[in-house]
This record gives structure tokens, C-alpha cells and sequence, in this order.
């Protein structure tokens, strides 16, 4: 519990469907597969996976399983109650900047948060990222008496604060790193008015549509099957318009390194891309002096995107694929 707000209550640790109630406690072991299995409550509402899984399960029935609730069933009377303290009533109106980079889009927005919560997702939400690793609806910015408070909607891949993962926390003032799945965000409150925050509703359309899941599918499976070189390609600085082929085991850039800038601001090993198990280029500063930046936000060990940009001392480079 957030010191100073008694009156925020945790979420307890088990997997209720949201149509019957019926309450279902999953082992740990088993937990960490449901997001990219099938599990249906016993009144038939789905509880895990989607309609990606389900067509990827008719692609491939071994890929996607299906997980049997039924043994984790809790009966009612077992059913923990959550305490009856009412949560802190919003107090006054407060506003925090959002600024975010993701596939080539920016977005650079201020919001007012009184009654109801900013929303951050992939789809229905106050601010939409196109990642396929953040859930539909992945965290919120919620006021609780007046302080501002990010809570992680219990997302399959979490959600972190400064490099902390976490469940619910409030939010200080100065500019914070919150990163969602791959998605980095800066989010600073402010005293500047804003679009005052809103409901917002998820169309089922959104999340229903068969023909675009599938297409997807078979874009990935297709981009599974023809091999892709991953380029590092020099956009600004010194090596502008050089290319390096990007090996498996990774390049170093640097005064010294596998690739050699000429660049003061630089120290001697200053980041570096390398692929990631499953494919994706990330890129990690070494402890450099001035830092290295992935588009506007620095760059830990972040997955870089097609468009993202890398920022060190006085270069920029690009990532680019290539048959």
C-alpha cells in the first residue's frame, strides 16, 4: 500500500471473470502462460487470450493451448472480501505531461485527471500505442485525494516506473521514465491546463476484428520465413551515410568499439545494438558520460522500433531491415 493513501486497495491475487464473478485461483506456474493461451470461465466468458490466439491456435493448434480453469475454481464463502475503507474521493483537478515516441508517431500531450483515470494501452484508451506487447488497456493515471497515482492493470508484461516494476504508485513532480511492454513514455505533472480527461469506451469492433487478426498472423508468418538483415545506418555525425551490418553477437559504438566515431562526446565504448532471443534489435547504453537516447527518451535496454531514432553525442543513427 502507497504511504500517505491507506485508502488505495490492492487487487487481490486471483483471476476473476468479469460476468459471473466465479473467482479462480491460478498456481504461478500456470498464470504465466495465460496470455498467450485460451481459458474460458465455466459460464462460458472468456478470461484468457484473444482472438489472435484463437486464430493462431487454428493456424497452429500446438503454438496456443488451452488452459482448464475448472481444478483452481474457489468457491464463494473462500472468496477473499477487500476491505471496506472507501477509496480517497479525487480532490482538486491536476494535470500531467505525456510525452511518447513509438512506429514513427509522437505524441507531446497535456492532460487534466480529476474524476476519471488516464488510460495508456494498445487500443480504446486516452492514448493508443500500437505495440503488440502492451494489453488493450495496460496501466492508468488515476487522482487519488491530490496526488496522482499509476497503476498497472495487471498487464502480462508489467509496468514500470524509473526502471521499477510496479503495481501502484504515486507519482512525484519532476519528469518520470514509464515504460509500458516496449513502449517508453515521459510523464511529468504540471501546472499547465489540459484536454480534461473523459471516459473512454472500447468498441468491440475494435478488439473483434477477425480479418485484420489474421492478416497479421500471416504478415508474421510470412516475415518469419524470409530472413532479414538488421542494418545500423549512420543518419548524422561524422560516419554520415555509413552502414554496418548488425551480427548476431552485436556491434559496440564508441571512440573504440566495432564502430569507430570520432566524436568527443562520445566515451571510449558508448552504446550498443544487439538482436535480442527473439529477433528485435535492442539497444543499451554502457555507462556513458552524456547518455544515449532512443528518439527523445534515454535509452536503457529498449527495443527499437522501424522509424526510432538513436541519439549519441553529436550522431544519429537509424535501424533499417533488409532482405
Amino acid at each position: 500500500m502507497i504511504a500517505g493513501t491507506a485508502a488505495i486497495i490492492r487487487r487481490m491475487p486471483l483471476i476473476t471473470c468479469p460476468k459471473c464473478g466465479q473467482a479462480y485461483d491460478v498456481p504461478g506456474a500456470i498464470a504465466v502462460h495465460l496470455p498467450n493461451s485460451i481459458a474460458t470461465c465455466v459460464c462460458g466468458e472468456w478470461i484468457a487470450g484473444s482472438k489472435a490466439a484463437v486464430l493462431a491456435r487454428l493456424l497452429n493448434p500446438d503454438e496456443v493451448r488451452e488452459i482448464d480453469l475448472k481444478p483452481y475454481q474457489v468457491d464463494a464463502a473462500q472468496q477473499p472480501q477487500a476491505p471496506s475503507a472507501p477509496e480517497a474521493a479525487p480532490g482538486t483537478p491536476r494535470s500531467i505531461r505525456v510525452i511518447a515516441r513509438s512506429g514513427g508517431n509522437s505524441i507531446d500531450r497535456v492532460f487534466t485527471i480529476g474524476k476519471h483515470p488516464l488510460w495508456i494501452g494498445r487500443k480504446g484508451c486516452h492514448i493508443d500505442i500500437d505495440e503488440a506487447d502492451l494489453d488493450i488497456r495496460h496501466c492508468s493515471v488515476a487522482l487519488h485525494g491530490d496526488q496522482l497515482v499509476v497503476r498497472d492493470s495487471d498487464s502480462h508484461v508489467g509496468t514500470f516506473l524509473d526502471g521499477q516494476r510496479i503495481t501502484e504508485v504515486v507519482l512525484t513532480d519532476g519528469v518520470h521514465l514509464l515504460r509500458a511492454g516496449a513502449a517508453l513514455m515521459s510523464v511529468e505533472p504540471t501546472d499547465a491546463a489540459g484536454e480534461q480527461v473523459q471516459p473512454v469506451r472500447l468498441r468491440t469492433t475494435e478488439i473483434l476484428d477477425e480479418s485484420m487478426l489474421a492478416k497479421k498472423l500471416r504478415e508474421r508468418e510470412q516475415a518469419a520465413e524470409t530472413p532479414k538483415r538488421n542494418i545500423l545506418v549512420c543518419i548524422d555525425g561524422p560516419l554520415n551515410g555509413q552502414e554496418f551490418e548488425i551480427p548476431p553477437t552485436g556491434l559496440i559504438v564508441g571512440r573504440e568499439g566495432h564502430v569507430r566515431v570520432p566524436d568527443e562526446f562520445l566515451s571510449r565504448k558508448h552504446f550498443e545494438v544487439v538482436p535480442d532471443p527473439e529477433g528485435n534489435i535492442r539497444v543499451r547504453d554502457l555507462g556513458s558520460r552524456n547518455g544515449t537516447f532512443l528518439n527523445t527518451l534515454p535509452a536503457q535496454n529498449t527495443r527499437v522500433h522501424s522509424g526510432d531514432e538513436i541519439r549519441a553525442g553529436v550522431n544519429r543513427f537509424r535501424i533499417e531491415q533488409r532482405a
